[in-house]
């Protein structure tokens, strides 16, 4: 019960980080089939494992290797996804992450083109592109707990593994410290900001139920990592169909 409740307190926690999104109408943000879309990701290469125990003599952080490397999976994974929906995938290798991590902002109840990037979107429509996918690793609340005193928080600035012991019982969580923004680039808009691809990632750290207790706990084997890694590639896979389907029939 008491592992549902931090589940279920991060997830309300994160869903209430994230700006209430603009109105907008049916089917806003439905691109035409073959249209031009960006692609940008940039995710940490190691995999983190975060323990929290009952005192903080038995906290540690160790990294470990993915089976796959984060940005270019993540890369292939969006790009099929999107291919698949009929849209000509153009990689954005000449863009850092932070010039069009916020091309459309919210203002006054509306969706307005950021103008603090201005020059990454007029580079962007010279080369015909109608939407942008923004994929990169994001800090990421993996725990919170609030016993009566001050709450005590935990983040991961890496996707992996999060571990909270106390009383002889440890739970296991699988934390994608990643987040995806779709921007649409006329009119200006992040439909990842709707539903339901807002509740799924805010919902992104998973319990993983009956994960087998490791041999070495401050060592995990490739083996006993995998269920991690899965959890975090199927939420990779969640996302980036989401995103081909939210281009394809715009806002519901």
């Amino acid at each position: 019960m008491r592992s549902r409740l931090l589940a279920f307190v991060i997830a309300i926690v994160l869903a209430g980080c994230a700006a209430t999104a603009p109105p907008v109408a049916p089917n806003t943000g439905k691109l035409a089939k073959g249209a031009k879309v960006g692609v940008l990701v940039y995710m940490p290469s190691p995999a983190q494992h975060l323990h929290v125990g009952t005192t903080v003599f038995n906290n540690f952080s160790t990294n470990y290797p993915f089976p796959w490397t984060p940005t270019s999976r993540a890369y292939e994974v969006f790009a099929s996804d999107l291919e698949k929906a009929g849209f000509q995938v153009v990689r954005l290798s000449s863009f850092a992450t932070s010039t069009v991590d916020a091309l459309a902002v919210s203002a006054d109840g509306r969706w307005i083109a950021n103008p603090k990037q201005e020059w990454a979107a007029r580079k962007l429509r010279e080369e015909q592109i109608s939407a942008v996918v923004l994929v990169e690793g994001k800090r990421t609340l993996a725990r919170l707990e609030c016993t009566g005193g001050p709450c005590a928080e935990s983040y991961m600035a890496n996707s992996g593994l999060f571990t909270r012991s106390m009383l002889g019982m440890t739970r296991y969580f699988a934390v994608p410290a990643v987040e995806a923004k779709v921007f649409i680039m006329d009119p200006p808009m992040d439909l990842m900001a709707y539903e339901p691809m807002r509740t799924m990632q805010a919902r992104r750290v998973r319990q993983l139920d009956n994960f087998p207790e490791p041999r070495d706990f401050k060592r995990l084997s490739n083996a006993e990592f995998a269920p991690v890694a899965a959890s975090i590639d199927a939420h990779l896979r969640s996302l980036s169909r989401s995103a081909a389907q939210a281009l394809s029939n715009g806002v519901k």
